[in-house]
């Protein structure tokens, strides 16, 4: 277990003695972490630190914490969402990950153009998902123009609530109502307060219920929603081509899941819930990159198994290695977000207005 490891398992839960210890040593470097995160917040406000527009409407996509919180499946459904309605929007990412440094065009609608090792995992993910454009940019600003040059009409930034140097159209932001401390001492990058700034609130509890705990006074007055994630199906990767396959595969069979993402339990519930029998676990940290040393690993532990289960973000990585053939699939994962048709008209109207002030068109035609 790395050290980052050992501190989001036992530290940041507070678990045992030794995670109390370092939960009370890290709380000074919280305390400096939010200083810090509030005096850039004002250096935005007051127009210390630049804020570039657009040459089009953006809408972010993100939440409060690291780790999963459910982005991803979100932006896919926000994204089919808009292109039903006669947009075409473009999903911008950071492309963490990756060795790319400038602007990548990762897919212009026809899949990956490029490797995981340079767009990183999630914008291949989302390029093999999205019959649209996706890029990656350090700059995202530089990204945002590249999407207009490429005729997108709005744009989709994935994870970008705290990326205040682009400006944006609409802020969505998806929350569990879990508190805890700012990093490094706990998992959120801001404190509840910085909900203030959203336009609208996605909750998202265990499987998609109301979380226990209740939401924070910053999100009064704030349109909320709710999602859950459901499994629509299984993906099978043969020779880098993938086919979907049903669910009722994983009925009654002895099943390994593997994982290297932020929040893995979600993942391990919705295996369950198709009543396979989950008889090995083997995690990796979120974005891991595999190596035949792991492939390894993993097929020693697994050859007692009918299925190695793993997500899509690492599927995009695993299917370099030699698996036995139909061994190796993925659960697809879609996003059902109530009073999704409200959401997207108030997004919608959103970018229509800015469209039509930056182009004199309503953008979608």
């Amino acid at each position: 277990m790395t050290v980052a490891e050992r501190v989001r398992e036992r530290v940041w839960r507070r678990r045992g003695l030794d995670g109390w210890i370092g939960w009370l040593a890290l709380r000074p470097l919280a305390t400096l972490f939010g200083a810090g995160v509030t005096m850039r917040g004002l250096a935005y406000r007051v127009g210390l630190l630049p804020v570039r527009h657009a040459p089009l409407p953006v809408v972010s996509i993100g939440n409060l914490t690291v780790g999963g919180m459910g982005k991803t499946p979100i932006t896919l459904w926000l994204a089919d969402a808009l292109q039903q309605r006669g947009w075409r929007p473009a999903i911008l990412l950071r492309g963490y990950g990756g060795s790319a440094g400038g602007v990548t065009v990762v897919s212009d609608g026809r899949g990956p153009q490029v490797s995981v090792e340079v767009a990183g995992d999630e914008a291949v993910m989302l390029a093999r998902r999205f019959p649209g454009v996706v890029i990656t940019a350090r700059k995202r600003i530089d990204g945002a123009r590249r999407a207009a040059d490429l005729g997108c009409t709005i744009l989709l930034l994935d994870d970008g609530f705290q990326h205040r140097a682009l400006a944006r159209d609409f802020d969505l932001v998806l929350i569990n109502g879990a508190g805890g401390p700012l990093l490094p001492a706990g998992p959120n990058r801001e404190r509840p307060n910085a909900l203030r700034r959203a336009d609208a609130i996605v909750v998202v509890g265990e499987d998609g219920d109301t979380p226990a705990q209740p939401l924070p006074r910053s999100t009064t007055g704030k349109p909320v929603f709710r999602a859950r994630f459901e499994a629509r199906s299984l993906v099978s990767s043969d020779a880098g081509v993938w086919q979907e396959l049903s669910l009722a595969e994983l009925a009654g069979r002895r099943v390994a899941a593997v994982a290297g993402i932020g929040s893995p339990e979600r993942f391990y519930r919705l295996v369950h819930q198709w009543e396979a029998q989950l008889e090995e676990i083997v995690e990796y940290p979120d974005h891991h990159q595999y190596t035949r040393a792991d492939w390894q690993e993993i097929s020693r532990r697994t050859r007692n198994v009918d299925i190695v289960a793993t997500t899509e973000k690492d599927l995009v990585k695993l299917e370099a290695f030699p698996f036995a053939r139909g061994k190796l699939v993925a659960l697809r994962i879609a996003a059902e977000v109530e009073r999704g048709d409200e959401l997207v008209e108030m997004i919608v109207t959103r970018a229509t207005a800015t469209a039509a002030v930056e182009g004199g068109t309503n953008g979608h035609q």
